[in-house]
């Protein structure tokens, strides 16, 4: 990749809106969306699923656009962009780390995906076979992701489209089965979940990709040519979140029955096998639809896993930078990302990826709520603290942002597992603002004058430097 992420994007680097959102619209047409699909139907029915769905086209439109925002105004990525309003410098390695897990698990989870259903559909069942087919995919999510944004984006284009025409196929074969009337009419089919129990449940996981939609294309956005360019951006990347979604009701609805045969044989209970036919949509494709299943697994793959290549790699990149002031080539960063994703892997660590994911989601609405707050509240009318700041003048550690985050993740976390909050959106949200605000609020005067100081130390410097490189050009 030509452009550095510390550095702002120079006009010839940057990209029509097509392009962007090509991009995104190609990481959510992915397993896990057709996986997200399943579970919302699945546990709350078709009716209330709807309802979850819609929640996440304005919720993933709204935080896509106003991030993205941001980091098109700075032309930065944004865990670099964090550093500017909500971390520091010191403190974005925060951020870096949860990125890194959350977003390296959904890369490592999609290549478990892949590889199991490749397994599964050649009858492959030897360990050494395992290992060496998933270090192989890494190997080519790899040598992808150095291609470059504008070549990946191109490809994205041609896979979206090929995906999509893929699974149209399935559609018409549920059409043709005459199922399409219960697959887009059914209740909840989980045994023992009752409605409102399911639609908690599928609403808390479609707003999970809100918030990790919005900060995987603030790394994309940067590269817009207009700012009126974002809002088909993030409408282009919300509407194919949500027919993703339908796409993936309706092939988990066809090779639901073969799937909870399989997995019932393998001795699950009926619970068991419900829940494992809808968060295994790869075995699930392959049992339903055969060659044109995994034709549909390879295709969605390919281009959402370049992409999280790219993702995991920037976040890398800052946590390097941040904490040993290292700036790590290209290269090696995306070989980083990918190598911790076979460490989930391989050692065995997916399930507490699995289970964080729900955690996560509160950081993740957290950290786009924090982003927003700060630059168009506390930085905005409130005028604490500046906009626009060099790198070189940002403070090391935002401990307002920190502490928000900390603390409302702990909290939310808490009511959520507790079982006293069933969707922790309604509590993260609020609390996030309050608690920023108040913090900025109580230290507004400090912020300030620590603002002012920095500022002027940094032209100072500048001052300083071009005067001693005038000094060697004259003895020159």
């Amino acid at each position: 990749m030509k452009e550095s992420l510390f550095e702002r994007v120079p006009e010839s680097e940057r990209l029509a809106w097509p392009d962007i959102a090509s991009i995104l619209s190609g990481v959510v047409s992915s397993l896990s969306k057709l996986m997200g699909g399943g579970i919302v139907a699945f546990y709350a029915g078709c009716a209330l699923g709807g309802v979850a769905m819609a929640i996440t086209f304005v919720l993933s439109f709204v935080l896509t656009y106003l991030v993205g925002k941001i980091t098109f105004r700075e032309g930065l990525p944004n865990n670099v962009v964090s550093r500017l309003y909500i971390f520091g410098t010191k403190g974005s390695a925060a951020g870096s780390l949860v990125w890194i897990f959350l977003l390296v698990g959904v890369l490592a989870v999609g290549t478990v995906q892949l590889g199991n259903a490749i397994l599964f559909a050649f009858g492959w069942s030897e360990d050494w076979m395992r290992w060496a087919l998933f270090i192989g995919i890494s190997c080519v999510w790899v040598f992808m992701a150095l291609f470059g944004t504008k070549v990946i984006a191109r490809m994205n284009a041609v896979f979206v489209v090929a995906l999509f025409c893929v699974m149209g196929y399935v559609v018409y074969l549920i059409a043709a089965n005459g199922q399409m009337g219960d697959a887009l009419t059914h209740g909840v089919l989980i045994p023992g979940v009752g409605e409102g129990e399911g639609f908690a449940y599928g609403v808390n996981y479609a707003i999970m990709t809100s918030g990790l939609l919005a900060l995987f294309a603030a790394d994309f956005t940067r590269f817009a040519r207009r700012e009126r360019d974002l809002v088909p951006i993030s409408l282009v990347g919300s509407l194919f979140a949500v027919i993703t979604y339908l796409f993936g009701a309706l092939i988990t609805y066809f090779g639901f029955e073969k799937s909870v045969e399989y997995f019932s044989g393998m001795g699950y209970d009926a619970t068991g096998a419900a829940h494992a036919a809808i968060t295994n949509p790869g075995v699930s494709l392959v049992l339903a639809a055969g060659g044109v299943g995994l034709a549909i697994i390879c295709l969605s793959q390919m281009k959402v896993e370049t992409s999280n290549s790219i993702g995991g790699a920037n976040a890398v990149s800052n946590l390097f930078d941040s904490l040993f002031g290292v700036k790590l080539k290209w290269p090696v960063a995306v070989v980083i990302a990918n190598a911790v994703g076979l460490v989930f892997i391989l050692g065995g660590i997916l399930d507490q990826v699995n289970a964080f994911m729900s955690f996560g989601s509160i950081l993740t609405i957290s950290w786009c709520v924090l982003l927003i707050t700060d630059y168009y509240l506390v930085r905005g009318p409130l005028h604490i603290g500046a906009r626009g700041i060099p790198l070189e003048a940002v403070e090391r550690v935002n401990w307002r942002g920190v502490t928000t985050l900390a603390l409302v993740s702990v909290v939310n976390g808490v009511l959520y597992a507790t079982g006293v909050v069933a969707v922790p959106f309604l509590t993260t949200v609020p609390l996030t603002v309050v608690v920023y605000v108040t913090l900025s609020w109580c230290a507004r005067d400090k912020v300030r004058a620590a603002d002012a100081e920095r500022l002027a130390d940094f032209v100072k410097q500048g001052e300083v430097l071009e005067s001693a490189t005038d000094e060697v050009a004259e003895t020159a």
